[in-house]
């Protein structure tokens, strides 16, 4: 019986994903830095995952022995250290450097990664660092599936009401978004594990396009907030890569709630 390993796995989407494993009875573990199994039990997932957990430092080369052991063939790898660097180096690489040098001898079957829409095609540093990561997987000899995600709603929310926060708040209002259910994202990850290795990259994205516009004037609604924000001319390459919609993709996730939807749900509107 083939099991999975998922880096990692305390994060948001981790938490998405192995609540669908556990529900249909997926052999699975997680390997993360983070001890706190607690964490499993917030955003409403209430599923105890502590037998789950197994330490795992991909930065510091340590765990690898007990996470990955003969019963492992196919890994899951979603940890990040978001855009922290190490050395001058993007963390992101250092991680999946780490990782696929020592299962380079190992018998897996499949590597799947979970990357963003659009970093091909924007020069954001942390897209750079991602890109890295895709290149690093595809030269190596393993079998593997790329998937490609538009940002979460949880992220789009986060992001914009900490900057509905700035005492004076200036953005090109043109600036594009496509936000999708994380849950979504994890359905689509659990479809792609039950199949065969696509040694491909594709696109996953939100049931509709946003400009910033209109995720502010709805995040403010949901907040009964009226704030003044000024628009600005989207300048420079990487502003006018999420002007132009880089970070958007034609393949919808029809399984997403929208993002009016997940307001309604959080905000209680």
């Amino acid at each position: 019986m083939s099991k999975i390993l998922i880096t990692g796995g305390t994060g948001v989407l981790g938490r998405a994903i192995s609540e669908i494993f556990r529900s249909n009875q997926t052999n699975f573990i997680v390997g993360s830095r983070n001890q706190n199994t607690k964490t499993y039990n917030n955003m409403n997932f209430n599923s105890n995952l502590d037998s789950k957990w197994v330490y795992l430092d991909l930065l510091k080369n340590e765990g690898f022995n007990k996470c990955l052991d003969n019963d492992i063939d196919t890994i899951l790898h979603i940890a990040t250290v978001n855009m922290q660097k190490i050395n001058g180096q993007p963390g992101d690489i250092i991680l999946t450097k780490n990782l696929l040098n020592f299962i380079e001898k190992k018998n897996i079957k499949h590597f799947v990664y979970i990357s963003v829409v659009g970093i091909d095609k924007i020069p954001f540093s942390y897209y750079k660092g991602k890109l890295e990561c895709e290149h690093l997987i595809k030269t190596s000899s393993i079998p593997y599936t790329i998937l490609r995600s538009t940002n979460f709603h949880d992220f789009v929310d986060a992001a914009v009401s900490e900057f509905l926060q700035r005492p004076i708040r200036i953005i090109p209002k043109s600036l594009k978004a496509q936000p999708i259910q994380v849950e979504a994202v994890a359905m689509e990850l659990n479809k792609i594990i039950q199949g065969s290795p696509l040694n491909t990259t594709y696109d996953i994205g939100g049931k509709s396009v946003y400009n910033m516009k209109e995720i502010l004037d709805s995040l403010m609604k949901a907040h009964h907030e009226n704030k003044l924000v000024i628009n600005m001319p989207a300048m420079g390459k990487i502003l006018k890569g999420f002007a132009k919609g880089y970070n958007t993709c034609n393949n919808i996730q029809l399984s997403s709630n929208t993002w009016e939807e997940y307001l309604s749900k959080k905000y209680h509107q």
